[in-house]
């Protein structure tokens, strides 16, 4: 028999664990909100004043550490992919808790480092570190759990609610992080030292769409990260949604000089763009009133959005319009754990 793939655990997961009362706020996200307060006795309802939105991810070294990372960097990414999910709804974190399992063979000095690296991330994201646990284990975990509070959940943007007309947008550019990730492993020819610089940092040193996760998801009809993949997010909200998005491949924002570094170590556009994971950006819909209504927001906040396709009527699948005019339909692939 296959062997279930990740989101299939998840699944099963939450059909065994999931609480029905709270089922418009917890399920298939990257993220769970529950309510601090108790149930309203008379009438089965929460009450909409006070929330608490958890997440957490796990940093496995052999899956999600690369060549030339230092533990000050490994420490820092453990963090920045619950910020990243918090964030891709417009929720900002408040505190963590960290949990480390660590091999015998790591020195002082290593640990130091993976304890600092924690310590700046936490300032630079204004995260409390509040606890965690410590185990042995033969290569190093990091297991994040992340928490933020909402006053509603009123404009928090699930993966089910993009709208036929709504437009696909995105926070930032697709391909470095697949490029870096490829230079890293393999030592590949690159168009310049820029591009080089930038792909390898990406990886190393990758940056959640922090501050227009913050002020700009609220305004989305659905949202996700990008970690998994451009695709594979593409591919979950048009599926939750009920939906077809189409996007215009010509729109989907990529580092001036990729289709250079292709070209030169013969790869595939779909592949680095599409499908490598790990930009960390949002991807979103939005409705063209509330795209308005953003543009004064990212102009003070000097933000980018990019416009890269629209929601059609259909049944949970994305098509691609390619730079010669064809319509293809994009394969849902991207990173996933035991496939």
């Amino acid at each position: 028999m296959k062997k279930f793939n990740e989101k299939q655990i998840l699944n099963i997961i939450i059909s065994k664990f999931g609480n029905n009362n709270m089922e418009p706020y917890i399920g298939k996200d990257d993220i769970s909100i529950m309510p601090l307060d108790s149930l309203n006795s008379s009438s089965n309802e929460f009450n909409d004043n006070k929330f608490l939105a958890i997440t957490c991810d796990m940093l496995v070294e052999h899956t999600d550490v690369p060549p030339k990372m230092t533990f000050e960097q490994i420490a820092r990414k453990s963090v920045v992919s619950s910020v990243s999910d918090l964030v891709s709804k417009g929720i900002m974190p408040k505190a963590a808790l960290i949990s480390l399992g660590l091999p015998k063979s790591l020195k002082n000095s290593e640990i130091s480092r993976l304890i600092n690296g924690l310590s700046l991330a936490s300032k630079e994201f204004g995260i409390d570190i509040v606890g965690g646990d410590i185990n042995e284990s033969k290569e190093i975990i990091i297991d994040c759990c992340m928490f933020g509070s909402l006053s509603s959940v009123a404009n928090i943007p699930r993966r089910n609610g993009a709208c036929i007309g709504d437009y696909v947008v995105v926070s930032g550019i697709f391909g470095y992080s697949s490029s870096g990730l490829k230079i890293l492993m393999n030592n590949l020819s690159c168009p310049d030292s820029y591009f080089r610089r930038r792909s390898v940092d990406s990886v190393l040193i990758p940056s959640p769409s922090y501050e227009f996760g913050i002020y700009i998801a609220r305004y989305f009809s659905s949202s996700m990260d990008s970690s998994d993949g451009l695709a594979s997010s593409l591919h979950e909200l048009s599926k939750q949604s009920g939906v077809n998005l189409l996007i215009e491949e010509d729109k989907i924002p990529i580092p001036p000089r990729l289709k250079e570094f292709l070209s030169i170590n013969n790869l595939d556009f779909h592949d680095l763009v599409f499908y490598g994971g790990e930009e960390y950006n949002i991807v979103g819909t939005i409705s063209e009133k509330n795209l308005v209504e953003v543009s004064e927001i990212l102009k003070v906040r000097h933000l980018k959005l990019y416009i890269i396709g629209k929601v059609v009527s259909g049944i949970g699948r994305v098509f691609v319009l390619t730079s010669n005019g064809n319509k293809k339909l994009l394969k849902n692939k991207g990173y996933a754990h035991f496939t």
